[in-house]
Protein backbone atom coordinates (compact mmCIF):
# COMPACT_ATOMS: atom_id res chain seq x y z
CA UNK A 1 0.00 0.00 0.00
CA UNK A 2 0.95 4.06 -0.20
CA UNK A 3 1.30 3.87 3.36
CA UNK A 4 4.10 1.15 3.54
CA UNK A 5 5.80 3.28 1.27
CA UNK A 6 6.25 6.08 3.49
CA UNK A 7 8.79 6.13 6.05
CA UNK A 8 7.08 6.13 9.83
CA UNK A 9 8.46 9.77 11.84
CA UNK A 10 7.41 12.14 14.30
CA UNK A 11 6.63 14.92 11.99
CA UNK A 12 4.97 18.73 12.96
CA UNK A 13 2.33 19.44 11.66
CA UNK A 14 1.36 23.43 11.36
CA UNK A 15 -1.80 25.37 10.19
CA UNK A 16 -2.10 28.81 10.13
CA UNK A 17 -5.19 31.25 11.15
CA UNK A 18 -5.37 31.60 7.30
CA UNK A 19 -5.27 28.09 6.54
CA UNK A 20 -2.33 26.98 5.20
CA UNK A 21 -0.65 23.77 6.29
CA UNK A 22 2.51 22.24 6.47
CA UNK A 23 4.62 19.68 7.99
CA UNK A 24 8.33 19.57 9.35
CA UNK A 25 10.50 17.18 11.19
CA UNK A 26 9.92 17.61 14.74
CA UNK A 27 14.22 18.25 15.47
CA UNK A 28 13.25 21.63 13.83
CA UNK A 29 12.72 23.22 17.40
CA UNK A 30 15.34 24.38 20.08
CA UNK A 31 15.09 24.30 23.32
CA UNK A 32 14.82 28.08 24.60
CA UNK A 33 14.88 29.82 28.48
CA UNK A 34 11.88 31.37 29.05
CA UNK A 35 10.97 34.90 28.69
CA UNK A 36 13.43 34.57 25.84
CA UNK A 37 12.30 36.61 22.26
CA UNK A 38 12.09 32.90 20.56
CA UNK A 39 13.01 31.91 16.96
CA UNK A 40 10.68 32.71 14.13
CA UNK A 41 8.60 30.11 13.15
CA UNK A 42 7.64 30.49 9.78
CA UNK A 43 7.83 33.00 7.47
CA UNK A 44 4.02 33.85 7.06
CA UNK A 45 1.77 36.81 5.40
CA UNK A 46 1.21 39.70 7.26
CA UNK A 47 -1.44 39.43 9.73
CA UNK A 48 -1.53 35.42 9.51
CA UNK A 49 0.05 33.35 12.36
CA UNK A 50 0.00 29.86 13.46
CA UNK A 51 -3.54 28.30 14.82
CA UNK A 52 -2.23 24.78 15.72
CA UNK A 53 0.52 22.82 15.93
CA UNK A 54 0.35 19.06 15.98
CA UNK A 55 2.76 16.35 16.39
CA UNK A 56 2.00 13.23 15.19
CA UNK A 57 3.29 10.17 13.01
CA UNK A 58 3.53 10.29 9.08
CA UNK A 59 1.04 7.06 9.30
CA UNK A 60 -1.75 8.83 11.59
CA UNK A 61 -5.18 10.06 10.53
CA UNK A 62 -5.68 13.43 10.65
CA UNK A 63 -9.47 14.35 11.28
CA UNK A 64 -10.07 18.15 10.48
CA UNK A 65 -12.79 19.58 12.59
CA UNK A 66 -14.56 22.78 11.06
CA UNK A 67 -15.89 25.59 12.58
CA UNK A 68 -19.21 24.55 11.19
CA UNK A 69 -19.25 21.05 13.22
CA UNK A 70 -17.51 18.74 10.10
CA UNK A 71 -15.13 16.80 9.43
CA UNK A 72 -12.91 15.78 6.76
CA UNK A 73 -9.69 13.20 6.57
CA UNK A 74 -6.05 13.55 5.04
CA UNK A 75 -3.48 10.49 6.04
CA UNK A 76 -0.27 12.32 7.83
CA UNK A 77 1.70 11.65 5.30
CA UNK A 78 -0.48 13.68 2.42
CA UNK A 79 0.23 16.96 4.30
CA UNK A 80 3.07 19.27 1.93
CA UNK A 81 6.35 18.85 3.49
CA UNK A 82 8.01 22.13 3.67
CA UNK A 83 11.10 24.00 5.26
CA UNK A 84 10.64 25.73 8.16
CA UNK A 85 10.43 29.34 6.40
CA UNK A 86 8.07 28.61 4.18
CA UNK A 87 4.38 29.43 4.45
CA UNK A 88 3.07 25.51 3.58
CA UNK A 89 -0.09 25.16 1.12
CA UNK A 90 -3.28 26.21 1.33
CA UNK A 91 -5.91 23.99 3.23
CA UNK A 92 -8.29 24.59 0.99
CA UNK A 93 -6.60 22.65 -2.23
CA UNK A 94 -6.42 19.28 0.56
CA UNK A 95 -9.65 19.08 1.85
CA UNK A 96 -13.29 20.67 0.39
CA UNK A 97 -14.07 23.24 2.86
CA UNK A 98 -17.38 24.90 2.39
CA UNK A 99 -17.02 28.70 3.80
CA UNK A 100 -15.69 27.20 7.26
CA UNK A 101 -12.40 27.08 9.30
CA UNK A 102 -10.62 24.61 10.41
CA UNK A 103 -11.22 24.83 14.35
CA UNK A 104 -8.99 21.42 15.47
CA UNK A 105 -6.71 18.93 14.00
CA UNK A 106 -6.77 15.69 15.88
CA UNK A 107 -4.37 12.86 14.88
CA UNK A 108 -5.57 9.08 15.28
CA UNK A 109 -3.74 5.92 15.46
CA UNK A 110 -6.95 3.94 15.64
CA UNK A 111 -11.13 4.79 15.77
CA UNK A 112 -11.72 3.23 19.71
CA UNK A 113 -11.71 5.81 21.74
CA UNK A 114 -14.52 8.53 22.15
CA UNK A 115 -14.32 12.36 21.16
CA UNK A 116 -15.19 15.12 23.17
CA UNK A 117 -16.26 18.44 21.95
CA UNK A 118 -16.92 21.64 23.20
CA UNK A 119 -18.43 24.69 21.54
CA UNK A 120 -17.77 28.53 22.18
CA UNK A 121 -21.34 29.12 24.36
CA UNK A 122 -20.34 26.09 26.57
CA UNK A 123 -21.98 23.46 24.78
CA UNK A 124 -19.83 19.91 25.22
CA UNK A 125 -20.53 16.42 23.26
CA UNK A 126 -19.04 12.85 23.31
CA UNK A 127 -19.30 11.04 20.72
CA UNK A 128 -16.75 7.50 19.77
CA UNK A 129 -14.61 7.92 17.02
CA UNK A 130 -15.74 4.65 15.48
CA UNK A 131 -18.28 7.09 13.87
CA UNK A 132 -15.41 8.81 12.14
CA UNK A 133 -13.87 5.64 10.90
CA UNK A 134 -14.82 5.55 7.33
CA UNK A 135 -13.46 8.87 5.37
CA UNK A 136 -15.51 10.55 3.35
CA UNK A 137 -14.19 13.11 0.45
CA UNK A 138 -17.32 15.58 1.02
CA UNK A 139 -16.74 15.05 5.12
CA UNK A 140 -19.39 14.24 7.46
CA UNK A 141 -21.15 15.66 10.29
CA UNK A 142 -19.75 15.43 13.47
CA UNK A 143 -22.32 17.97 15.86
CA UNK A 144 -25.48 19.72 14.54
CA UNK A 145 -24.43 23.58 15.49
CA UNK A 146 -27.56 26.07 15.24
CA UNK A 147 -28.50 27.29 11.42
CA UNK A 148 -28.24 30.94 12.52
CA UNK A 149 -23.95 30.43 13.21
CA UNK A 150 -24.68 31.55 16.80
CA UNK A 151 -22.70 29.02 18.15
CA UNK A 152 -18.87 27.39 16.87
CA UNK A 153 -16.55 24.31 18.01
CA UNK A 154 -13.95 25.59 19.27
CA UNK A 155 -11.95 22.20 20.77
CA UNK A 156 -12.27 18.60 20.04
CA UNK A 157 -9.88 15.71 22.20
CA UNK A 158 -10.26 12.13 22.31
CA UNK A 159 -11.21 11.06 26.18
CA UNK A 160 -10.73 7.35 27.17
CA UNK A 161 -13.06 5.82 29.92
CA UNK A 162 -12.60 7.71 33.39
CA UNK A 163 -10.69 10.82 32.42
CA UNK A 164 -12.37 14.48 33.55
CA UNK A 165 -12.71 17.33 31.67
CA UNK A 166 -11.71 20.72 32.48
CA UNK A 167 -13.30 24.03 30.28
CA UNK A 168 -11.48 27.57 30.41
CA UNK A 169 -13.35 30.74 29.28
CA UNK A 170 -11.82 33.74 28.00
CA UNK A 171 -12.50 35.49 31.08
CA UNK A 172 -10.76 33.25 33.77
CA UNK A 173 -13.67 31.01 34.28
CA UNK A 174 -13.45 27.07 35.01
CA UNK A 175 -14.78 24.20 35.31
CA UNK A 176 -14.04 20.14 36.21
CA UNK A 177 -16.44 17.42 35.88
CA UNK A 178 -16.54 13.75 34.93
CA UNK A 179 -16.15 12.89 31.37
CA UNK A 180 -18.38 10.14 32.38
CA UNK A 181 -20.95 13.12 33.15
CA UNK A 182 -21.99 13.56 29.32
CA UNK A 183 -23.41 10.34 27.53
CA UNK A 184 -22.69 8.91 23.61
CA UNK A 185 -23.83 10.94 21.20
CA UNK A 186 -24.59 10.14 18.13
CA UNK A 187 -22.93 12.80 15.03
CA UNK A 188 -26.16 14.74 13.78
CA UNK A 189 -27.08 15.86 18.01
CA UNK A 190 -25.84 19.23 18.98
CA UNK A 191 -25.25 18.29 23.01
CA UNK A 192 -25.73 19.13 26.75
CA UNK A 193 -24.56 22.36 29.01
CA UNK A 194 -21.20 22.38 29.72
CA UNK A 195 -20.65 25.50 31.70
CA UNK A 196 -22.83 28.32 32.71
CA UNK A 197 -21.35 31.55 30.96
CA UNK A 198 -21.12 35.04 32.07
CA UNK A 199 -22.70 37.88 29.51
CA UNK A 200 -19.68 38.35 27.02
CA UNK A 201 -17.74 35.21 27.96
CA UNK A 202 -16.72 32.15 26.24
CA UNK A 203 -15.22 28.78 26.23
CA UNK A 204 -11.31 29.40 24.89
CA UNK A 205 -10.56 25.63 26.16
CA UNK A 206 -10.70 22.24 26.56
CA UNK A 207 -8.92 19.45 28.36
CA UNK A 208 -8.83 15.99 29.22
CA UNK A 209 -6.95 16.33 32.29
CA UNK A 210 -4.46 13.96 32.50
CA UNK A 211 -1.82 15.06 35.20
CA UNK A 212 -1.80 16.63 38.27
CA UNK A 213 -1.27 20.59 37.24
CA UNK A 214 -3.08 22.81 34.72
CA UNK A 215 -0.93 25.56 32.86
CA UNK A 216 -2.51 28.54 31.52
CA UNK A 217 -1.48 31.08 29.61
CA UNK A 218 -2.91 34.52 28.52
CA UNK A 219 -2.88 36.89 25.33
CA UNK A 220 0.18 39.23 26.64
CA UNK A 221 2.00 35.94 27.96
CA UNK A 222 1.16 35.74 31.06
CA UNK A 223 1.14 32.22 32.54
CA UNK A 224 0.87 30.16 35.62
CA UNK A 225 0.90 26.43 36.61
CA UNK A 226 -2.23 25.30 39.42
CA UNK A 227 -2.48 21.98 41.12
CA UNK A 228 -5.78 20.27 39.29
CA UNK A 229 -7.25 19.76 42.93
CA UNK A 230 -7.56 23.33 43.39
CA UNK A 231 -10.63 23.05 41.06
CA UNK A 232 -13.36 21.46 43.52
CA UNK A 233 -15.20 18.67 41.04
CA UNK A 234 -18.54 20.00 40.31
CA UNK A 235 -21.97 18.39 38.04
CA UNK A 236 -21.51 19.70 34.32
CA UNK A 237 -23.36 22.96 33.53
CA UNK A 238 -22.45 24.94 36.35
CA UNK A 239 -20.42 28.30 36.29
CA UNK A 240 -17.18 26.76 37.23
CA UNK A 241 -14.81 28.66 40.07
CA UNK A 242 -11.72 31.65 39.32
CA UNK A 243 -9.10 30.08 36.65
CA UNK A 244 -6.78 33.14 36.36
CA UNK A 245 -7.27 36.89 37.34
CA UNK A 246 -7.65 38.40 34.31
CA UNK A 247 -6.87 42.12 33.59
CA UNK A 248 -5.36 45.17 31.61
CA UNK A 249 -1.64 43.58 32.62
CA UNK A 250 -2.29 39.87 31.42
CA UNK A 251 -5.05 40.08 28.99
CA UNK A 252 -7.56 37.32 28.54
CA UNK A 253 -7.18 33.68 28.56
CA UNK A 254 -5.40 31.89 25.26
CA UNK A 255 -5.77 28.35 26.64
CA UNK A 256 -5.16 26.08 29.50
CA UNK A 257 -3.59 22.63 29.69
CA UNK A 258 -3.14 19.70 31.65
CA UNK A 259 1.18 19.49 32.28
CA UNK A 260 3.48 18.18 34.07
CA UNK A 261 6.68 19.90 35.84
CA UNK A 262 9.40 17.95 33.58
CA UNK A 263 6.88 18.68 30.24
CA UNK A 264 8.50 21.79 27.83
CA UNK A 265 6.18 24.13 25.85
CA UNK A 266 6.07 25.83 22.48
CA UNK A 267 4.44 29.11 22.87
CA UNK A 268 3.27 30.91 19.15
CA UNK A 269 2.41 34.63 18.55
CA UNK A 270 0.67 36.62 15.58
CA UNK A 271 3.83 37.65 14.66
CA UNK A 272 5.26 34.14 14.53
CA UNK A 273 7.66 33.93 17.28
CA UNK A 274 8.23 30.79 18.24
CA UNK A 275 9.56 30.28 21.94
CA UNK A 276 10.48 26.93 23.36
CA UNK A 277 10.76 26.83 27.47
CA UNK A 278 10.90 24.41 30.32
CA UNK A 279 7.69 24.19 32.92
CA UNK A 280 9.98 24.31 35.22
CA UNK A 281 10.87 27.88 34.76
CA UNK A 282 6.96 28.70 35.86
CA UNK A 283 5.42 28.84 39.08
CA UNK A 284 2.78 26.89 40.64
CA UNK A 285 0.26 29.55 42.21
CA UNK A 286 -2.95 29.10 43.24
CA UNK A 287 -6.44 30.12 40.67
CA UNK A 288 -7.09 34.00 41.62
CA UNK A 289 -3.85 35.36 40.95
CA UNK A 290 -2.82 36.80 37.62
CA UNK A 291 0.36 34.62 36.75
CA UNK A 292 4.01 35.91 36.05
CA UNK A 293 5.14 36.92 32.58
CA UNK A 294 6.65 33.78 30.42
CA UNK A 295 7.08 35.64 27.17
CA UNK A 296 8.63 38.73 25.77
CA UNK A 297 5.92 40.16 23.49
CA UNK A 298 7.03 42.90 20.96
CA UNK A 299 4.50 45.85 20.76
CA UNK A 300 1.51 44.99 19.49
CA UNK A 301 2.24 40.99 19.30
CA UNK A 302 -0.08 38.52 21.62
CA UNK A 303 0.01 34.97 22.26
CA UNK A 304 -2.08 32.32 19.75
CA UNK A 305 -0.98 29.00 20.57
CA UNK A 306 0.80 27.27 23.29
CA UNK A 307 1.94 23.23 22.55
CA UNK A 308 3.00 21.21 25.20
CA UNK A 309 5.98 19.07 24.53
CA UNK A 310 5.64 15.91 26.66
CA UNK A 311 8.64 14.24 28.76
CA UNK A 312 8.63 10.86 27.47
CA UNK A 313 11.54 9.58 28.14
CA UNK A 314 12.71 11.71 31.14
CA UNK A 315 15.62 13.13 29.33
CA UNK A 316 14.10 16.22 28.93
CA UNK A 317 13.95 16.14 25.09
CA UNK A 318 10.47 15.34 24.69
CA UNK A 319 7.38 14.70 22.62
CA UNK A 320 5.12 17.26 21.05
CA UNK A 321 1.84 16.95 22.24
CA UNK A 322 -1.33 18.66 20.33
CA UNK A 323 -2.88 21.37 21.22
CA UNK A 324 -4.69 24.42 19.30
CA UNK A 325 -5.78 27.50 20.55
Amino acid sequence: SEKDLVQKKEVVVTITDKGYIKRMDLKTYREQRRGGRGVMGSNLTTGDFVKQMITCSTHDYLLFFTSKGRVLWLKAYETPESERYSKGKAVVNLLSLKNETITNVIPVKNFEDSLFMATGKGIVKKISLKNFSKPRASGVKAINLPNDESDSLIDVQIVKKGQEVLLATKDGQAIRFKSEDVRDMGRVSYGVTGIKLSKGDEVVSLEILKTKEVLTITRKGYGKRTNVEDYRKTARGGKGVINIRTGEKNGEVVTTISVNENDSIIITTAKGMVIRTSLKNIRVMGRATQGVRIVKLQQGDYVTDLVKVEDVNGNGNGELDNQKV
